[in-house]
This record gives structure tokens, sequence and C-alpha cells, in this order.
């Protein structure tokens, strides 16, 4: 009964994310811990029926019954949702631990690469900004009201533009968001920590170096 992953998980770090158009799925649950889009894979029970691949276990104690058999109230499980790639979410998603599979699991799934909701957990946001993932903050009012528009529009797809900084849904005025302008740049651009950091090195060096000479007991080593 196992589930091959259509869509591959990239590496850590270094991922571009410019503007991404697909279907969207409402889950709008509030401080919704990172457990239940990545449960520990011994809790789950399914390795028995061969079932440990990374789309196989995401959202696992909640989407499959006992025997391996889809629940039919998840959201992933109804039409048109199976192929929704974009999550609409409601407040302090991804709380909890720094479980990055909170991110990677829903990608090997449904291919999820931007989420829109209330606020988020710091270290998802962290592990969505590593894997090309946008999160979107929105004042609820808006992020209800954009998950209305889902469930109204089923199979239309919607936009995240991270260029323009705005959500697009057709028919509807463009929604404009903000972003960190760090984290944006990051994405815009594709780049990983080093090559974040690299334009800014010989910066910090000069600054030490100048450092150490105005303070140079600060620097001395001990011998023993």
């Amino acid at each position: 009964m196992p589930r091959q992953s259509a869509f591959e998980v990239p590496e850590r770090g270094g991922n571009r994310f410019l503007r991404h158009t697909g279907l969207a799925a409402p889950y709008m649950y509030d401080n919704v811990s990172t457990d239940v889009p990545s449960p520990p894979a011994e809790a789950t029970g399914l390795d028995r029926l061969g079932m440990r691949g990374e789309a196989d276990l995401a959202f696992a104690n909640i989407r499959y019954n006992a025997d391996g058999t889809e629940k039919q109230d998840f959201v992933f499980n109804q039409e048109p949702y199976r192929r929704a790639s974009i999550m609409i979410v409601g407040l302090n998603y991804g709380t909890g631990s720094s479980r990055s599979g909170a991110i990677t699991r829903p990608l090997a799934a449904w291919g999820v690469k931007a989420y829109i909701g209330q606020s988020f957990g710091p270290i998802f946001v962290t592990n969505a900004l590593a894997y090309g993932v946008v999160t979107v903050q929105l004042p609820r009012a808006t992020v209800d009201r954009i998950a209305a528009w889902v469930r109204a529009n089923p199979g239309v797809e919607m936009t995240v533009d991270l260029e323009r900084l705005v959500v697009e849904l057709p028919g509807q005025q463009p929604i404009p968001f903000e972003y960190n302008p760090r984290f944006r740049n990051k994405l815009l651009s594709g780049l990983d920590d080093l090559e974040e950091m690299a334009p800014h090195t010989q910066a910090a060096a000069t600054k030490r170096e100048q450092d150490e000479r105005q303070r140079p007991w600060v620097y001395v080593r001990r011998t023993h």
C-alpha cells in the first residue's frame, strides 16, 4: 500500500521561490503542532504496511485509518484538494518542535510550496525558508476570506507572488502581504546561508582586525 511521491524534495538550503500558482486546501485549525504534518514514524503504526516514505507519512495519523485506507474527512483525501500545493491555515501553525518533516513531507506528498495563515511557529518559518517554501502571514479576517473563496471555487488555482508581494485570487483584487526583507531576498535569489553571508565576510574580517588592534587583551589566547 506504499504511495510513491510525485514530488521531489530539494536539498536543504539555497532554494528559490519567485511565484507559485496552484490549488489551495483549507486547513483552518489553530496551534497545529509540527507533530501533525510530521508524526514520528514509530507512532503511526504504518511501517508494518510498508509505508515509510516522506509522502506516506505526511499527516499520517489524521490521514489514514489503522489499515492504511484513507479517512474521507481529511482535506487532502478529498477532491479537488488532492492536488493542492498551497495550504490555508490558522493561528500559530507549525508550533512545537523543529521537525523539518513538517515542510518536507507535505512537499513530497502534494508539492506544498506555500502556506497562508494568521501566524506561524518561528522554527517552522526557518525550515520553510530552507526548502524554498513561503509562509505568508495575513490578518485572520483576510485568511478566513481566502479560505471561504477556496471552498467556493473548487478546482480554481490561485497565486502567491513573492516578487510583487501579493496573493492573487481570480476575480478578486490582489491581496498584499509583508515579508521579512532578508528572507525575501534569500528566496528570490536562491541563496544558502554561506552565499548570503559571503558579501559580508570581508567587512566582518576587517572589523575584527580593527577591534583586535584596539582591544588586544580580548584576543589573548591562554596557553594553559
